[in-house]
């Protein structure tokens, strides 16, 4: 990724994870969210978790603070999802499959999200088939000082602070944001298999920071870094119990980047380390402090021309090492590593005018497992000035993927299995995009997906309770997305979801079986501005049932509504406020996972 488009707040008009050639919306072939820091401000959102919540295609399993999360994207599983911070890539080795938990990440700091769906193998490798989050950090780009400072208190105890100092003097810049977060909500176990006994803690504080400069008019250096603190408590369905997890995790990156005079030339280079440790407390099967630690280095260097011409090109080359060490009396200590080093390239092309082709393609070189390749190619053409002023994109995607399991799926003494093989993917989507600029914007996809070999957990074969390679998924689906401003006072935000995921877990029979995805999810939401300092929002969230498993059945389906409002006493000083689950639903996101009742929420935000 190059590393100067990533990581300084980018422009509007550049989305820098579609492509390693930045691209306008205008030429990106797949579908795309950008979520602003305005964005998350006016929703009120404290974890990146819930941001997901509001876009078509993706999916949660929880929406309690600190609670275990899988994220979905179009069906897919949680470790199918890559994330970045700044261009870091995060992903924990003692993990089942290294995927990354995103329970405990705040958005105090956060200037962009960006959610990149479908398979996207051949730009960002093994992690995601799913597609991509893309998360960048807050960076002065004004001279002088600025500080920011936010308090909230609300339901179960809960308190919630951040403050933030972030500055600019001649080549140097810098940011220090320092988070933390309490609540005592009531035992996460569902009183209708369990007994509540006891409140679940949970609490998270945290630092993050950078510090970049101006080397040259063309060179820039930068230093990133984060690093949070967790402590969670483990109640399922069925045991509200005193089982406890305290996680660590810290990242930290050397960036170094160059843009030639006209930006046609961009070079970048980057070393990061990501760590997460995992000790647990309480629990029947595990001795107290039992031990998994991950860690993630990458090395990575990409080199791109496009001179907004007929073409653009962007090659790239990555190293990356996973080790995990596991001292743990629940299945037996270990420790492994692998490394994969990975090549790959991409062309845009620009044909006529408002059309847009690129073509990437990679080769990943595992130690374990040798090496295999992938490609995506997208297209994108824009209709521009149509009746009314308004742009309509036609665009379309398709692409592979391949997977390299888990060090824990592979060498746990207990339910680990050597002889898995890698997943692969293949799927595409095609969609329209419809922008009448701040008035209406809309964006409908049909998305397909098919993946092979894909690893879950047997409690049978090939021996009692390990991870195999089952059958194949299938997921196909639609997704709509638009808003609708008709005056400065007044907006509606609308996002619909249709999925069917199934999967063929004995090949020999031919039986498919529904995953546990809601087949219908939407969010709706309506903003009125009375005046300009006051806001006051209305969200609905709508998801049908879950399926039956065979360790779990199936939830219902619920509708939950939110009440949010903010106003500003000056330029400075702002207030805000929401009550969320306003008609106290009982309901449950996963199994055995009761949800929060109604809540009440406070808070003053403060910039000097």
């Amino acid at each position: 990724m190059p590393a100067f488009a990533q990581d300084q707040a980018p422009a509007d008009d550049v989305v820098v994870s579609a492509s390693r050639v930045p691209l306008k919306p205008s030429e990106i072939g797949s579908a795309v969210s950008v979520i602003t820091a305005e964005d998350l401000q006016r929703d009120q959102i404290t974890f990146v978790k819930d941001v997901f919540q509001d876009l078509a295609g993706i999916q949660i399993t929880s929406d309690r603070p600190g609670d275990l999360t899988s994220v979905s994207i179009r069906g897919s599983d949680n470790d199918q999802v890559l994330y970045l911070i700044d261009g870091i890539e995060l992903g924990d080795p003692s993990s089942t499959s290294t995927q990354y938990q995103s329970d405990h990440l705040t958005t105090a700091d956060i200037a962009r999200i960006e959610v990149l769906r479908g398979n996207q193998s051949s730009l960002y490798g093994s992690d995601a088939i799913g597609g991509v989050v893309n998360i960048i950090t807050k960076r002065a780009t004004d001279e002088g000082i600025l500080v920011n400072a936010q308090g909230e208190y609300g339901s179960y105890d809960t308190l919630n602070s951040a403050a933030s100092i972030i500055g600019k003097q001649g080549a140097l810049d810098f940011r220090l944001t320092a988070s933390g977060y309490k609540h005592n909500g009531p035992s996460l176990a569902d009183p209708a298999t369990g007994t509540s006994v006891e409140e679940d803690e949970y609490w998270r504080y945290g630092f993050s920071g950078r510090v970049g400069l101006a080397a040259t008019s063309n060179i820039d250096l930068q230093l990133i870094g984060f690093w949070q603190d967790s402590h969670s408590d483990l109640d399922n369905g069925n045991s509200d119990n005193s089982d406890t997890v305290r996680k660590k995790e810290w990242a930290y990156a050397g960036q170094a980047s160059y843009r030639s005079d006209d930006n046609a030339w961009r070079a970048s280079a980057t070393a990061s380390r990501y760590v997460a440790q995992r000790r647990y407390f309480g629990t029947w099967n595990r001795a107290d402090g039992d031990l998994y630690e991950g860690t993630k280095d990458v090395l990575a260097a990409n080199v791109s021309y496009d001179k907004g011409g007929i073409f653009g090109v962007s090659v790239g080359a990555n190293y990356e090492e996973e080790y995990t060490d596991q001292l743990t009396s629940f299945s037996g200590a270990f420790d492994a590593k692998i490394t994969t080093k990975a090549a790959f390239a991409e062309l845009v092309l620009r044909p006529a005018r408002g059309l847009t082709i690129t073509g990437a393609a990679r080769i990943d070189d595992n130690s374990r497992f040798g090496s295999f390749d992938t490609y995506r190619v997208t297209g994108a053409y824009v209709l521009e000035n149509l009746i009314g002023g308004g742009d309509v994109k036609l665009r379309a995607s398709y692409g592979t993927g391949a997977k390299a399991p888990g060090l824990y799926q592979l060498f746990d003494p207990v339910y680990g299995y050597s002889g898995l093989q890698v997943e692969t993917s293949e799927g595409g989507d095609v969609g329209i995009d419809v922008n009448f600029g701040s008035a209406f914007s809309t964006q409908v996809s049909y998305f397909f997906a098919k993946t092979s070999n894909e690893i879950a957990y047997d409690c049978a074969n090939p021996k009692p309770g390990c991870y195999i390679n089952l059958g194949k998924t299938l997921k196909s689906g639609v997704e709509i997305a638009f808003e609708l401003r008709p005056a400065d006072w007044l907006s509606f935000r609308q996002s619909l979801t249709y999925l069917e995921a199934d999967q063929l877990t004995n090949p020999a029979t031919s039986i498919w079986v529904s995953l546990r995805r809601p087949e219908f999810a939407g969010s709706t939401s309506v903003t009125v501005k009375p005046v300009e300092q006051l806001s006051v929002t209305a969200r609905l969230r709508h998801r049908d049932r879950n399926a039956s498993s065979s360790f779990s059945p199936a939830t219902k389906g619920y509708e939950v509504v939110d009440l949010l409002a903010s106003f500003g006493i000056t330029d400075n000083i702002e207030v805000y406020g929401r009550v969320t689950n306003l008609f106290d639903k009982q309901y449950q996101m996963a199994f055995g996972k009761n949800a929060l009742g109604r809540s009440a929420y406070g808070g003053i935000r403060l910039t000097f």
